[in-house]
């Protein structure tokens, strides 16, 4: 499998609030994690940041896996501590009250391939009928797009575009979507809103079955494209491709 990832701050903000994690443990397994944390002056940077860090300790520490069930565990888990730890943190200083973080990634244990989602990063796959969005956003446009009451045009440029119904570290109880997935996919693309939020899906998929570029190539043409298009957010990219 080839494997890149990259962020770029974008044109508008000072701080990357995104970070991102691609590890692999001692039994082979593989974890690849993006977070944009959210709260600007509230410091995101620094509840994404937690996130990681909390994924990447646990992760590390975990045994083999040997059951869906074993896996979703995990994912629950991991993700509980994060927002318990994010949480706490900001209600421990005022400046960080407030703050919180996305996060979506996925886990590849034996073969087999699962996806978590809290917010509104996403996961897509690569497979022989196109590219498909694994994850479902957690925000309130798409509550409104999948309640029929406004169009995917008028997404664009409504009001709360931007406005979240899910995320980690700023409420005790929220959302985590798990699935495992066919792992017969070309590519796996896990990224934050500031790729998807301003670049088409037909753009996207352009460059990631684009059989000329390596998969470096695409990661940074994809936030290339980002900053073409404004460079309004941060924007976090990781690419996993099968190998022929």
């Amino acid at each position: 499998m080839k494997i890149y990832a990259n962020t770029d701050v974008g044109c508008k903000r000072q701080i990357n609030e995104d970070d991102f994690c691609l590890l692999q443990n001692q039994h082979d397994d593989l974890l690849a994690v993006v977070c944009d944390g959210i709260g600007g002056a509230a410091a995101g940077e620094v509840a994404s940041s937690l996130a990681i860090h909390t994924l990447r300790e646990s992760f590390l520490q975990v045994d083999t896996f040997t059951s869906d069930a074993q896996v979703n565990e995990w994912i629950q888990s991991s993700l509980e501590l994060a927002n318990d730890r994010i949480y706490k943190k900001s209600m421990s200083n005022q400046k960080e009250r407030g703050m919180g973080t996305t996060c979506v990634g996925c886990l590849i244990t034996h073969g087999k391939t699962y996806v978590f989602n809290v917010g509104d990063s996403r996961l897509y796959a690569y497979y022989e009928d196109g590219l498909v969005q694994m994850t479902e956003d957690h925000s309130v446009i798409a509550q409104l797009i999948k309640e029929g009451k406004i169009t995917k045009e008028e997404a664009k440029h409504h009001a709360q575009k931007n406005t979240l119904t899910n995320a980690l570290g700023v409420w005790h109880v929220f959302r985590i979507d798990t699935n495992r997935i066919e792992s017969n996919y070309k590519a796996l693309l896990i990224c934050s809103d500031g790729l998807h939020g301003y670049v088409g899906h037909d753009q996207i998929f352009d460059v990631i079955k684009d059989k000329k570029m390596e998969t470096r190539q695409k990661v940074d043409t994809l936030l290339s494209l980002a900053v073409k298009a404004g460079g309004y957010d941060n924007c976090t990219v990781i690419l996993l491709e099968n190998e022929d």
